[in-house]
């Protein structure tokens, strides 16, 4: 070796020899310092770790040629080592070699120096890491897998099971296990086929591994579901079955889930045929279709159309409409599109469609497939059509009855106030009556029927028999009612103050009969005062014939008989245009 330096005894030449000889031997890298950090012994395993030779070094203090070892748990294990003579063990990154590991043991030495092995332990760990890895995997598999193993030695009859096999199995722990009882435990509906299984697995022309699912029936009434597999171990030269070995696994949560994935399905089902929708995936490939989209396009439910033969019943000009929302969203990088549009079925129905779709992209931005839904929403677009036309309906009916009431005050004329008053309001209760009844009939009209009802309805009061009426069923249009309602509502009251009405044995017969689009409505009065034919015409009368006539296209004829007054009153059932 070189010199060590003063702190080396001469009187120890020989034991240095024979120690030079093992430090040598060993695959470990050492090497010591004195207290002046200075280097005395560095092995050959040393250098060729630290890539340097020994004569470059022994002399040299540690620090000057290896800085970077100071500073951390190094120099400070080093220190306590060399002041209070501690040793230490402990692994680090290697500061010579970037990426290996080295175990340092720093030991002090009996001349106040210390001594510092080094061991490439980079392999080792890696081992010792994998390892690792491959034990938590495994312990992560049996765990997840909650799987039970059992192995029938079937020359001796003997039964291991696990622990986990007899949890799944229902087997009490120290409970000595034959390997009936193992069907046994089974639903008594599932036995037969356990046996069946178990005699093709043995069978050695068979040798059937297959699984199989079974029931397990729980104290508590539940029932487990198991999957339990097995295969024989065959005898050589016998070609005999002398081992049966398997697994058993709780399949309850699995079964469970399933039945409640194929339920949520059928509900889905129901709802998006509830619904009127369809769930579509456009792709590249094409559209995927199914029977729900079928049904809405009006096709087979077995149908499998082209994207040629569905483009082509998009109502004209909505498919154009269409592509054009798919290309803005698209461009403007919203993703989701939502439009109605109008489609027509192979039977020529119209119907109005709307689609709630979203783009997917790929990452360079191109449209890469589009998942939606399709919903048939025919009937509310139109209802829409409708309450827009019942709106403008009504708007046009309530100018005409505002029209209708300021006719009927500026024909009216009465000798007293209150007489007056009396008289409007009798007249705009009948428009009234009439109101209600077409807005019950959401502006269609109103029946006739329920117009003379209503208006007759104070004089039937405890004397039913004085009014009579019927007729067909008919409908008048809005604008015929209010006539018809004021008409009748002037014939009733005349009756009742001059007419049969005006006497307790007084009768009204109102019958009314249809020809084609004309109503014929006949008043006759029977039991009332002598009639004498009026010599000039009433304000009443004359209102009669102004809301039959003019817009509304009718007409009245009053016929003044001795015995009552007889009236026809001739009305459309709409409106003349």
């Amino acid at each position: 070796m070189n010199d060590p330096g003063p702190s080396t005894r001469p009187e120890d030449g020989a034991n240095e020899a024979r120690l030079e000889a093992v430090l040598e031997s060993i695959s470990v890298g050492f090497y010591a310092l004195d207290r002046d950090w200075r280097y005395v012994v560095f092995n050959r395993a040393a250098e060729e770790y630290f890539g340097v030779s020994r004569g470059e070094l022994i002399g040299k203090a540690m620090w000057d040629v290896f800085p970077q070892g100071r500073g951390g748990v190094f120099e400070r294990a080093c220190v306590r080592a060399m002041d209070e003579r501690i040793a230490s063990r402990f692994e680090i990154p290697s500061r010579a070699r970037a990426g290996r590991m080295v175990e340092l043991r720093i030991l002090p030495m009996r001349d106040a120096g210390i001594a510092v092995s080094l061991s490439d332990i980079t392999e080792r760990r890696r081992t010792e890491d994998a390892l690792r890895a491959s034990e938590a995997r495994l312990e992560l598999a049996t765990q997840a897998s909650r799987l039970g193993v059992w192995e029938w030695n079937i020359v001796t009859g003997e039964m291991i099971v696990s622990a986990r096999a007899r949890e799944i199995w229902g087997f009490a722990p120290e409970q000595v296990v034959e390997i009936e009882d193992i069907p046994r435990a089974a639903h008594p509906e599932d036995e037969p086929g356990i046996l069946a299984l178990s005699r093709r697995a043995m069978d050695p022309e068979v040798r059937d591994a297959s699984p199989y699912e079974y029931r397990i029936p729980q104290p508590d009434g539940a029932m487990r579901w198991v999957r339990a597999q097995g295969e024989p171990v065959f005898d050589p030269e016998s070609g005999a079955a002398v081992r049966y070995v398997g697994t058993v696994a709780d399949i309850t949560a699995e079964r469970t889930a399933a039945q409640d994935l194929r339920e949520s399905e059928a509900r889905l089902r129901l709802a998006m045929e509830a619904g009127g929708m369809a769930v579509f995936l456009l792709t590249g490939g094409g559209l995927q279709g199914s029977p729900e989209l079928n049904r809405l396009l009006g096709l087979a439910a077995d149908a499998e159309p082209t994207m040629e033969e569905i483009n082509a019943g998009y109502y004209p000009g909505e498919l154009e409409r269409m592509q054009e929302a798919y290309r803005e969203a698209v461009a403007s990088q919203a993703r989701k599109v939502e439009i109605e549009y109008r489609y027509v079925w192979p039977d020529g129905q119209v119907r109005w469609l709307m689609v709630r779709a979203e783009i997917n992209l790929r990452a360079d931005g191109e449209p890469q497939s589009v998942l939606g839904v399709i919903l048939d929403i025919t009937e509310r677009r139109e209802s829409e059509e409708r309450l827009k036309l019942l709106a403008r309906e009504v708007d046009h009916r309530a100018n005409n009855l505002l029209t209708v009431v300021q006719a009927t005050v500026a024909l009216t004329s009465a000798p007293t106030p209150d007489a007056l008053k009396d008289i409007i309001t009798g007249r705009v209760r009948a428009l009234a009556h009439a109101h209600q009844l077409i807005s019950e009939a959401r502006w269609r009209g109103a029946e006739l029927r329920r117009l003379v009802e209503e208006e007759l309805r104070p004089y039937r009061l405890g004397a039913e028999g004085r009014v009579r009426f019927g007729g067909p069923d008919v409908t008048l249009s809005p604008q015929v009612a209010q006539s018809a309602a004021m008409a009748l509502h002037e014939l009733a009251t005349n009756a009742a103050k001059y007419g049969a009405l005006s006497r307790a044995t007084g009768e009204v017969s109102v019958t009314w009969t249809l020809e084609g689009e004309q109503v014929t409505l006949d008043w006759a009065e029977t039991g009332g005062p002598a009639v004498v034919a009026p010599t000039r015409r009433g304000l009443g009368l004359n209102m009669l014939q102004r809301t039959l006539g003019g817009g509304v296209g009718g007409h009245a004829v009053l016929d003044w008989r001795e015995s009552g007054l007889m009236a026809r009153l001739s009305l459309p059932l709409s409106q003349p245009r």
